[in-house]
């Protein structure tokens, strides 16, 4: 039952991120903090709003039926010593964002493989926090396929180890799309990520492919 109220939160907490980013990105006290107006989107309203009930709903199946299905590899439950919720989020962290820099760098950039499948996501140059959902259904799917295959690399975590990585997860996927530069503490970090991402949508293979950390991104040269 936690593992379903935990994917609740989560959710919610994606979509009350993704209101509030809207709204600051048209206050007029954040506009020197718009990394790009981009006029031209790339995409036009209706397609971007059937990819975004469309990959919602896949998001949600997808992770309702993995934590019906396979619940006991993604978590426990029970007594959970304190030092271990933080080893267990930075080593479910760490291998996702290695999981995800191989997926992202060679089947959706580099290869041929799945290249058509990333393009959709690559539609808008400068992206905006409703872009986390521009997606084609099966690069919604393998995201999520990796961040759960992390959690059972790691023996499943305690529940809550999995409602922060969860929640975080659905949270910074929109975040990483803001088109903000937030310049003040404590949401340099979101600027920072934002920031980041804009420059990978922006020069399409330039680099910058994992989704976290700079680790995977700095190790084998594609940090930028």
């Amino acid at each position: 039952m936690e593992i379903f109220v935990i994917l609740f939160l989560a959710y919610t907490a994606s979509f009350l991120t993704f209101r509030g980013l809207k709204v600051a990105f048209n206050s007029p006290s954040m506009k020197d903090g718009i990394i790009s107006e981009d006029p031209e989107r790339g995409v036009d309203s209706a397609t971007l709003q059937r990819s975004v009930k469309l990959n919602s709903a896949v998001s949600v199946t997808f992770m309702v039926t993995s934590a019906y299905l396979f619940s006991d590899y993604l978590l426990y439950t029970g007594a959970v010593a304190l030092w271990r919720i933080p080893v267990e989020i930075v080593l479910v962290v760490l291998l996702y964002d290695f999981i995800y820099y191989g997926v992202h760098r060679y089947p959706f950039h580099e290869w041929k493989i799945l290249r058509s499948v990333h393009e959709v996501h690559h539609k808008t140059r400068h992206p905006r926090g409703i872009d986390s959902l521009l997606l084609h259904p099966l690069e919604t799917c393998l995201g999520l396929a990796a961040f759960l295959v992390s959690f059972a690399l790691v023996g499943g975590v305690s529940v809550p180890a999995f409602a922060v990585l969860f929640i975080g997860y659905t949270v910074l996927n929109v975040v990483n799309h803001a088109g903000i530069n937030f310049q003040r503490f404590p949401l340099r970090t979101m600027g920072w990520l934002a920031v980041k991402h804009d420059k990978h949508h922006r020069r399409d293979l330039a680099g910058n492919y994992a989704f976290l950390t700079t680790i995977p991104d700095t190790l084998f040269g594609t940090a930028e």
